[in-house]
């Protein structure tokens, strides 16, 4: 018996190291220049005020639902709802319809069982100091990146076939901006219907990051401290952001909390500086970092997949090397740096990079456990070969300095 629990012991490891390995090679699909285009095609609506123009945010919401039926969520679709207020203390009245966005990734097995990522898809823009609405509101950051987010999850999950055995709920909120309308709509509905909800990703302000030193805020509540620790697992296993705990138990500044409020686990993705041009006509995606953007994203999705039950990663029967699971180098093309990021437990001894015709250029020692980041300022431009020395063998990337 006990010969048969030490086998049994070792396959389960087994499985797990290829689970892991394949968890790491679907992470590395996650497209910045996806995540880009998508901000791009929001930021071209002009302006998602949700009060502008009556059916404005509609044809947003259209939009998001064009998308989604792309990657296979055949049943996204509007979910309406009248929000109606007297006097709104920066919009005025209001009186309209808004527009959520809704579509469901049936599970294979228990659907009576959800997981939410959401993000708001209006976006709002004023002058100071006399809070005045400008007709003009890209909203790229605000909230762009993370509508691209969530559309990227749902382009991952249906390019490589991957089934969940939870439900997934992809949706987009309307009028946040003016007072988590959207959200407390769903959050309530579902409550009233007694829906099981597994847990709520919300991102909000996803992809502003200009320090060398990446972090995001991770939000989360007091009913859920497992899922905000789950969540910081995430981002230092499988990211390069460094994960930033706060608790948000009063605060309704976005879509997470009123489902927190209808008893709901739900944690907030917001990144570290917030953004350089907050509800602004400057909120473009020219500022933005892509990069940092879709390290926001692959925590996003480890999350999916743990809390949706995605094991069919396993379908997928390519090979993957080390050298493509557990080192990220990036950004491709580098300019001033370049970051090598372990996503493992991986000991990196040194790393030397040489030039195209095999000279040493540079070789660093004193190497950082998870992230390095490699000045290249006395490099020319040119195509770089980077050795990196591990407790697991010798890894080779390379580069390009412009």
């Amino acid at each position: 018996m006990k010969k048969f629990i030490t086998l049994l012991t070792v396959l389960l490891m087994m499985s797990f190291a290829a689970s892991a390995q394949i968890l790491g090679e679907t992470l590395d699909l996650i497209n910045k220049d996806s995540i880009k285009n998508t901000v791009q095609h929001m930021e071209n609506f002009v302006s998602r005020r949700c009060n502008q123009t009556v059916g404005q945010n509609k044809k947003v919401a259209q939009y998001l639902i064009d998308r989604l039926k792309t990657y296979g969520i055949e049943d996204a679709h509007i979910d309406s709802f009248l929000v109606s207020i007297p006097n709104h203390w920066l919009a005025g009245p209001v009186n309209q319809y808004m527009y959520n966005v809704l579509g469901t990734l049936q599970g294979t097995g228990a659907t009576d069982s959800t997981v939410i990522i959401g993000a708001h898809l209006d976006a709002i823009a004023f002058t100071m100091p006399n809070y005045i609405l400008t007709e003009t509101a890209p909203g790229a950051n605000d909230n762009a990146s993370c509508c691209a987010v969530m559309l990227e999850m749902a382009r991952i999950i249906y390019e490589n076939n991957l089934k969940p055995y939870y439900n997934i709920d992809f949706m987009a909120y309307d009028a946040e901006e003016i007072g988590l309308y959207g959200s407390y709509y769903d959050a309530g509905k579902r409550r009233a219907a007694n829906e099981n909800i597994i847990v709520m990703l919300n991102n909000d302000v996803v992809a502003y990051e200009p320090d060398v030193n990446w972090g995001a805020y991770l939000v989360g509540h007091n009913n859920a401290l497992d899922l905000r620790e789950k969540a910081r697992q995430a981002f230092v296993n499988y990211t390069a952001v460094a994960p930033l705990l706060s608790i948000d138990g009063a605060d309704g500044s976005s879509d997470n909390h009123p489902y927190f409020k209808n008893g709901y686990k739900a944690v907030r993705f917001v990144g570290k500086n917030y953004s350089a041009f907050p509800h602004s006509e400057n909120d473009v995606s020219t500022i933005l970092n892509f990069e940092f953007c879709r390290q926001i994203a692959r925590a996003n999705f480890v999350l999916i997949a743990d809390y949706a039950g995605i094991n069919s990663l396993q379908n997928n029967t390519q090979n993957y090397t080390l050298n493509d699971i557990n080192i990220d180098v990036f950004p491709v093309p580098a300019k001033e740096f370049i970051r090598v990021h372990n996503y493992n437990d991986i000991t990196i001894y040194k790393i030397d990079i040489y030039d195209f015709s095999g000279r040493l250029m540079k070789s660093v020692q004193n190497i950082n456990p998870q992230q390095n980041i490699i000045p290249l300022n006395n490099l020319s431009s040119g195509l770089y070969f980077m050795k990196i020395y591990t407790d697991k063998g010798i890894i080779t990337k390379k580069f390009i300095k412009e």
